[in-house]
């Protein structure tokens, strides 16, 4: 499964870790805690694809670039083909829907993430590798029904974890082997260390 982490900038030295690359993150104050990366200051698509264009290397390891998949103003195939030609192999709805609308664990379900779902199941048809983030594990369930055998990993992000501080590198940790863990059959991630 190797080490995973979010980061605002990558770089070839990364190694063998796998990214989720979220330079939005960097347009926002360092300690500042991550439900900021939720409030509309900032166009999430917009400086993912800015940043894109800016960069000069190629990533050559595994990368899921942070979409925000809901955005209505995003044109999708020329973020595809950036993407691509930057070398990012893959995708995940990061901040995901759920946060954004202000779903709970008790009104979070099947319904709410329609939009999200058929936006990664476009990534994966374009060739993308897919990691879904979800604020309960409602979504993590509805997940694997939906999109069965194209996720790689699941992100959970409960609460707590949207009062850790932003920084250039927010570490993921493996949840422990839970029943969860092996019913789903995918690594759940957390930026809460267990």
């Amino acid at each position: 499964m190797g080490s995973w982490s979010i980061r605002a900038e990558i770089h070839d030295d990364a190694g063998s870790e796998n990214a989720v690359y979220a330079p939005p993150l960097a347009g926002l104050p360092n300690g500042y805690p991550l439900v900021m990366a939720t409030v509309p200051v900032i166009d999430w698509n917009e400086a993912l694809t800015t940043a894109l264009r800016q960069a000069s290397v190629k990533r050559e390891t595994i990368c899921y670039a942070a979409v925000m998949m809901i955005d209505p103003f995003t044109l999708w195939e020329d973020l595809a083909d950036l993407l691509k030609e930057k070398g990012i192999t893959g995708v995940i709805n990061f901040p995901p829907a759920s946060l954004l609308e202000g779903a709970t664990p008790s009104t979070a379900g099947v319904s709410d993430n329609t939009l999200e779902m058929d936006r990664l199941k476009w990534f994966s048809d374009a060739g993308f590798r897919l990691v879904y983030a979800a604020s309960d594990v409602v979504a993590i369930e509805d997940t694997t029904v939906r999109l069965e055998g194209l996720v790689d990993a699941f992100l959970y992000l409960p609460p707590g974890a949207l009062g850790l501080e932003i920084n250039e590198k927010i570490a993921l940790h493996a949840m422990p082997d839970t029943e969860d863990a092996k019913k789903y059959k995918r690594p759940i991630l957390t930026p809460i260390s267990p």
